[in-house]
């Protein structure tokens, strides 16, 4: 297990957004750890992890520090803080407000000092009418099983999830729009994902090509990011 101070001259990575936006889901997801349980520091509000970054390319240790944007966060109590490297924000593509906290954050932080900045619009698949949604049901039909039911929990859709999954109606892409906007303002990187589903996850598309697994876009932008380390 890695000590505190082996943590702290790492390279970090700060993952921030609203509770409930699946924080620890996507560390899950990166990590390959299970951390859906982890408990946060009562002083610092903030979880911190190791994490080993290992490809054929190069091996690099660095520190995923996670927090909940609230009102009584100061990245302050971070120690680490100035000298990470990495800045990733999570929001909930259905919740307008969980947009609304980054962007505040933001608004009154000095992110310059980032070299990577990243913002994941997650919970994709509860977006009514989204175009993954006709992918997500195209792989579904091709498996083997043509007998299965579409609306069985195990395939990631419940009879009371059929009509946003599956349906025709047109999404609002306000959150999307102007999350984009922000972004572009802001020199950061925006990526849709899933995720708490890694099929869905796979029918997520950048400007119409698939981005083959969302989760590992962002991992793939974070070790690039983080190579010259």
């Amino acid at each position: 297990m890695e000590s505190q101070t082996d943590l702290l001259n790492r390279p970090g990575i700060f993952l921030i957004g609203s509770s409930n936006v699946g924080k620890r889901t996507l560390l899950s997801r990166l990590t390959s750890v299970d951390v859906e349980g982890a408990a946060f520091d009562s002083a610092s509000q903030v979880n911190v992890h190791g994490w080993t970054i290992n490809n054929k390319y190069y091996t690099a240790d660095v520190s995923i520090w996670m927090a909940h944007l609230n009102d009584d966060f100061s990245a302050a109590n971070v120690p680490v803080f100035r000298r990470m490297t990495a800045l990733v924000m999570v929001f909930d593509m259905n919740e307008p407000s969980s947009l609304a906290a980054p962007r505040e954050w933001v608004s009154h932080t000095d992110i310059q000092n980032f070299e990577i900045l990243l913002c994941i619009g997650n919970k994709v698949d509860l977006v009514t009418g989204h175009p993954a949604h006709a992918e997500y049901r195209r792989r579904l039909l091709k498996l083997e099983d043509s007998a299965a039911d579409l609306y069985s929990e195990e395939y990631g859709i419940s009879e009371l999830e059929g009509t946003s999954l599956l349906g025709d109606e047109e999404p609002s892409w306000d959150i999307r729009r102007s999350c984009l906007e922000w972004c572009t303002d802001h020199n950061i990187e925006f990526i849709e994902a899933c995720g708490s589903n890694a099929d869905f996850d796979k029918c997520l598309s950048i400007d119409g090509d698939l981005q083959e697994l969302s989760v590992s876009t962002v991992h793939f932008l974070l070790i690039c990011g983080l190579e010259w380390y």
